[in-house]
């Protein structure tokens, strides 16, 4: 790992251990650098490739019969101590019918790594493994602690020939640690993967967090301050997705990391004034339906109207919202097209009188639709019309005024909205330019703007890993911004 660190380890009834800033940090700076404990595929994964998580179809390891998609991944550190497990035990990967379809011999990898890896450093297991959190009576309850039993347990312990190695309770306490403490992550393959982070699991959840993570090419995390830190305060990350509305984000902390959050937010029915949960009522005209308590899963949601007196329940809220979810994840798995960007806008114009405008879920499609504008076919940024153009700047302002109040700071999702949104500030102001409608001054004036957001993009984004999707738009909003910059000094 690596020296830096500024940050103390703290320990309380609510948090459990938490960590605290060491020092006043600034926005952006690195507090520390974590390196995995292990990394390997998540659960209900398709086949992949045990070296590097690419896709793989019919091909395996010559050694134990394990998916591998290349002699080189196949001689990887990361497989080869499993595969003399398997190769020892004569277990081999069964062929399956469908190479797309979810796979659960793969659930058995992540788990094994982990235990391989505490026999390899067992005093690293006991530092920074031993006192994780594996909510172990609360996953007893849950269907999914009998799956982990046959297809997990009895595997490895049994089939596997490890029991001489491992006992049973010490592989179910490893199940409990990753699905407790694991952290998705991008691969080099293109699919997600789940890797444990011994310092980064100990940092402590708010839906408004003021610390960010960055994975680079090796599985390291980088993690900054998003906003400006005072020494002693607590470092929060957001262990869910963050345009979700409350019973939503809470329902998915509860049933994954088996707590309830009570932040600032999640106690708010406004949401810090966002309304990323709001409806309108249909009852009256003016009113909007909040929960009474955001706190309660089964609080009744009322209209705030006096004389209204509209009332659902929380069952009725979670259905109707998993309805619309449903519908924004087929459009999700549209090719980018036209046809993308045209059910999006009729999506937002249906629901237009059942949600706020800033409610999360059509906020989470005008994120989408802020990056097809300028990329689908027949929507390219120089064929946009004036029109389409400031939808596309509305589009990133929405998403940007939302991201101030509940992920503030300088973190991934602000940099991308503002990449976004210096196109079309920059066509517009050549538009009206070219137009006649302002002067060569005013024209220098307007480009500021693009330029103003081509520089916090590129600050934050080339933080990243500069061959992630996020790290190369970072390096060209570098070189936009110069380039810009150049082409107003060579105005006249």
């Amino acid at each position: 790992m690596a020296d830096t660190f500024h940050f103390d380890v703290l320990q309380n009834e609510k948090y459990g251990r938490y960590l605290v800033a060491s020092k006043d940090l600034d926005a952006g700076e690195l507090i520390f650098t974590d390196t995995p404990y292990s990394v390997g595929p998540k659960a209900d994964s398709c086949p992949l490739c045990l070296g590097c998580y690419s896709p793989v179809e019919n091909k395996m390891c010559s050694k134990c019969g394990w998916p591998v998609c290349s002699d080189e991944c196949e001689g990887t550190a990361a497989h080869g101590d499993e595969c003399a497990v398997f190769s020892a035990a004569k277990v081999r990967f069964q062929p399956v019918s469908d190479w797309t379809a979810t796979a659960p011999q793969l659930d058995c990898i992540s788990p094994l790594r982990l235990l391989l890896a505490k026999e390899r450093d067992p005093e690293r297991w006991q530092r920074e493994l031993e006192v994780m959190e594996t909510h172990t009576q609360a996953r007893e309850q849950r269907p999914t602690w009998a799956v982990d039993q046959v297809n997990i347990v009895n595997f490895l312990v049994d089939h596997c020939k490890l029991g001489a190695r491992f006992d049973k309770d010490l592989v179910q306490r490893v199940c409990g640690i990753l699905e407790v403490n694991a952290v998705e992550v991008p691969s080099r393959g293109g699919f997600s993967v789940r890797a444990i982070y011994p310092r980064l699991a100990i940092a402590a959840h708010s839906c408004v967090p003021n610390i960010v993570h960055t994975i680079l090419s090796d599985y390291k995390v980088n993690v900054r301050a998003a906003v400006p830190i005072k020494s002693g305060e607590i470092l929060h990350l957001c262990y869910t997705h963050a345009l979700s509305p409350t019973i939503v984000r809470q329902e998915y902390l509860l049933e994954s990391k088996f707590f309830k959050c009570d932040c600032e937010r999640c106690k708010d029915p406004t949401e810090l004034g966002t309304h990323l949960s709001t409806l309108k009522c249909q009852k009256c005209d003016n009113g909007v339906i909040l929960p009474i308590n955001s706190l309660d899963s089964e609080s009744v949601w009322k209209c705030t109207e006096t004389k209204c007196e509209f009332k659902t329940s929380s069952a009725a809220m979670r259905k109707m919202l998993a309805v619309v979810q449903t519908e924004i994840d087929q459009m999700d798995s549209l090719e980018p097209g036209p046809q993308s960007i045209e059910q999006r806008e009729a999506f937002l114009k249906k629901y237009k009188c059942v949600f706020h405008p800033r409610h999360a879920l059509p906020l989470s499609v005008k994120h989408s639709l802020a990056q097809l504008y300028g990329r689908a076919a027949g929507y390219a940024l120089d064929e946009l019309p004036d029109l389409l153009l400031e939808r596309k700047a509305a589009l990133c302002r929405a998403v940007l005024a939302a991201l101030d109040a509940i992920m503030p700071g300088q973190t991934r999702m602000r940099g991308m909205m503002l990449y976004e949104l210096h196109a079309p500030l920059m066509f517009l102001a050549r538009s009206e330019f070219g137009a006649g409608l302002i002067t060569q001054e005013q024209l220098k004036d307007r480009l500021q703007d693009p330029i103003k957001c081509l520089a916090e993009a590129a600050l934050i984004l080339k933080r990243e890993d500069p061959q992630c999707p996020e790290g190369i738009i970072g390096q060209i909003a570098q070189q936009s911004m110069e380039q810009l910059k150049e082409s107003i000094e060579s105005l006249s």
